[in-house]
C-alpha cells in the first residue's frame, strides 16, 4: 500500500513538471515585446528595440533576448548608441520554490557601445532633465531606485561580457578611444547595502582585450585578473603588448571621486624601437631595443582632462641603437642657425643622406606633471659626440618652453647650444650672438669640406656651467 502511495506521488510530480515545461514551451514570449519595451522606456527614458526573439531555456532555466538596440528618444537621427547580439539571464531553480529570485549568471554578447561627446559638451546617451520636475522628488526617486537595485546585486553570481566593443569620440577632438573584443567575467559579486554606493560593491574578475587604442597609441593582447573593493578596481599583474613588445605592469582605478582616477605602473624590457617609430612617426628610422619604467596617474575623461591631470614619469634607456638617415657626428658640428628646426632635426642634410649613426647610448627620462613634460635626463652619445636636451613641453597649450639642445664636452659643458621656441606645429630657433659665432665656425669647416675639428681645449672656459649630469657617458675615444 505504501509503495502505491509513493509511486502515485512521484508520478503526480513527474506529470506536473512535464506539463509545466510543455506549457512554457507553447507560450510565445515575443507577444510581450511591445509591453516590455514600453515598461523600459517609462522606467529609464530610453527606447529599447528587440528585433530578435525572446526564448526560454530549460537547462539552465532562463530567458534569452536576441538582437537588441538602445537609442536616445530625443536624438533618433543619431540612431542607436548601444547594440547587443544577445542578453541571457539564467536562474537557480531551488530559490524559485521559495519565491526568491537568484540569478545564476547574466551574459551580454557582442555589445557595441558608441559614446559621443557633442559640441555642446553633452553626450549622445544623456537624457534632458525637465525643469518642471521637483528636485526633491528626483532625489527621492533616485534613492528609491538605489534601494531597489541594491538587493538584486546580492543575488547575482556571475556577469559575463563576450566580445564587447566600445568607441568613445569627442567632436572637439580628432582622435578616438576604442576597445576591441573585450571579454569580461565577474565572479563572487557582493554588495554591502550599509555602505555608500560603489563602496559596497565587491567582485573578482578576469578580462582580456584584443586592442585598446587612443589615436596612434595602442595596447594589444591585454589580460588581467582584477579585484574591486571599496570603490577601487586593482590588478597587480597586467599583461599587454606595446609596440610589438610583451610587457607586464599594474593598474588601479579609483572610482570613489567625481571622476575615475587611473594609476599605471609598468616595467618595459626589450622595447622594439623600430615598431615604435613606425607606429608613431610612420617611418622606421631607428632600430634596436630599449628598457625602462613607466609610472603615470591621470583622471579619466577627454584629451584635455588627461593632459592637465597626468602626473608621473617615463624613462627609456638603450644601447647600440641604429639611427637611419642621420649622421649625428656631422650634424652636431654643422648646426646652421639659419636653418629651421624641421630641417635640422627631421630632415637630413644632403651630405648625410643615406648614412646612419650607431648610438652607443640613448636615454630619455621625462617627468610628467600636470600639463607639462619636463626633460629630466634626455641625452645620446655616439663614438664621437654627446648631445643633451633640456627644457619642457606644455602639452595643453602645445608649446615648447625653454627647450635647449647642446653639444657637450667631457665635463658636460655645452660646446654649442641651441634654443628652440614656438609651438609643436611651428617650432623656431632662438639665436643669440654666442650661438651664431660658435655654429658659424663649425659650419664653415663642414661646408668647406675641411677636416672636422673642435675648438682648442685651451680656449674653453674651465669654469663653465655644467649643462648635463645624467647617465649617458661621454665617448671614451674623444677628448674635449
Amino acid at each position: 500500500m505504501f509503495q502505491k502511495i509513493l509511486l502515485s506521488i512521484v508520478l503526480f510530480f513527474a506529470f506536473s513538471i512535464v506539463a509545466f515545461f510543455l506549457l512554457i514551451k507553447v507560450i510565445d514570449f515575443n507577444e510581450y515585446k511591445p509591453r516590455l519595451q514600453k515598461v523600459i522606456k517609462e522606467s529609464t527614458g530610453y527606447e529599447l528595440m528587440i528585433k530578435g526573439d525572446i526564448t526560454l531555456s530549460l537547462s539552465p532555466v532562463g530567458i534569452s533576448v536576441f538582437d537588441i538596440e538602445v537609442m536616445n528618444p530625443h536624438d533618433k537621427e543619431a540612431g542607436s548608441f548601444a547594440k547587443l547580439k544577445s542578453f541571457d539571464v539564467a536562474l537557480e531553480i531551488a530559490p524559485l520554490l521559495q519565491k526568491e529570485i537568484k540569478i545564476r549568471h547574466i551574459t551580454v554578447e557582442a555589445l557595441a557601445l558608441v559614446i559621443e561627446k557633442m559640441n555642446n559638451d553633452h553626450y549622445n546617451f544623456e537624457l534632458p532633465v525637465s525643469k518642471t520636475v521637483d528636485s526633491k522628488k528626483i532625489v527621492e526617486q533616485n534613492s528609491s531606485i538605489e534601494k531597489e537595485m541594491a538587493f538584486p546585486l546580492v543575488n547575482v553570481k556571475k556577469i559575463k561580457f563576450v566580445n564587447a566593443n566600445i568607441i568613445y569620440s569627442d567632436n572637439n577632438q580628432s582622435e578616438k578611444f576604442l576597445i576591441e573584443n573585450m571579454n569580461l567575467s565577474m565572479n563572487d559579486i557582493r554588495y554591502d547595502a550599509s555602505k555608500h554606493r560603489l563602496q559596497g560593491l565587491s567582485f573578482l574578475a578576469e578580462t582580456t582585450v584584443d586592442k585598446m587604442q587612443y589615436g596612434t597609441y595602442a595596447l594589444s593582447d591585454i589580460g588581467m585578473f582584477v579585484e574591486m573593493k571599496d570603490a577601487v578596481i586593482s590588478s597587480d599583474n597586467v599583461s599587454y603588448t606595446l609596440f610589438s613588445t610583451p610587457s607586464q605592469g599594474s593598474v588601479k582605478i579609483d572610482l570613489s571621486g567625481k571622476q575615475p582616477k587611473i594609476s599605471l605602473k609598468s616595467k618595459i624590457e626589450g622595447l622594439k624601437l623600430a615598431q615604435l617609430s613606425k607606429e608613431i612617426w610612420k617611418k622606421e628610422f631607428i632600430e634596436g631595443k630599449a628598457s625602462g619604467d613607466i609610472k603615470l596617474s591621470f583622471f579619466l575623461g577627454d584629451a584635455l582632462t588627461f593632459k592637465s591631470t597626468a602626473n608621473g614619469f617615463i624613462q627609456l634607456y638603450g644601447e647600440n641603437v641604429l639611427l637611419k638617415e642621420y649622421d649625428i657626428d656631422k650634424l652636431a658640428t654643422a648646426l646652421d642657425p639659419s636653418k629651421g628646426l624641421k630641417t635640422i632635426l627631421l630632415t637630413p642634410f644632403e651630405s648625410t643622406k643615406g648614412s646612419q649613426t650607431l648610438l652607443k647610448e640613448i636615454n630619455t627620462k621625462v617627468d610628467v606633471g600636470y600639463s607639462e613634460i619636463q626633460f629630466n635626463d634626455v641625452a645620446l652619445s655616439t663614438s664621437k659626440s654627446r648631445l643633451a636636451c633640456k627644457g619642457s613641453l606644455n602639452i595643453v597649450e602645445e608649446k615648447l618652453k625653454d627647450v635647449r639642445i647642446a653639444l657637450l664636452d667631457s665635463k658636460g659643458c655645452a660646446i654649442a647650444e641651441q634654443r628652440i621656441t614656438g609651438t609643436f606645429s611651428k617650432p623656431s630657433l632662438k639665436i643669440d650672438e654666442s650661438t651664431v659665432e660658435t655654429l658659424s665656425n663649425v659650419a664653415f669647416l663642414l661646408f668647406s669640406k675641411s677636416k672636422l675639428s673642435q675648438k682648442n681645449p685651451s680656449l674653453r672656459d674651465e669654469n663653465c656651467t655644467i649643462f648635463y649630469e645624467g647617465i649617458v657617458k661621454h665617448p671614451e675615444n674623444k677628448t674635449n
